[in-house]
Parts: structure tokens; sequence; C-alpha cells
């Protein structure tokens, strides 16, 4: 059971992470790499990648 979960924390965090990279692109190419808007979206991908390494390494 706590496996099971684990395992759609990890499948959830996975397409955040997917969206969050298209996104991240999308307006690098749109606003450029130094926009506030690409950074963020950098920032918040950064979050996303380290929550997913702590699920994967615990």
């Amino acid at each position: 059971m706590l496996k099971e979960k684990i395992q759609e924390e990890r499948e959830k965090l996975t397409l955040l992470i997917v969206r969050k990279r298209y996104e991240m692109i999308r307006s690098a190419n749109s606003n450029g790499l130094l926009s506030k808007e690409t950074i963020r979206c950098s920032q918040e991908l950064d979050l996303l990648l380290n929550k997913f390494q702590l699920k994967t390494t615990h």
C-alpha cells in the first residue's frame, strides 16, 4: 500500500516536471532566457526536481 502511494506520487511529480519543463522552454523561446517568466519557471522546475529526488532517494 505504501509503495503504491509513493509510486503514484512519483508519477504525479513526473507529469508536473514534464509540464513545467515544456512551459519553461516555451517561455524561453518567446521571452528569452533571462525573462522573469522563464526564470520563474526554471525555479519552479528546480523545486519539482528536488521533490522528485527526495522521493526517489528515501
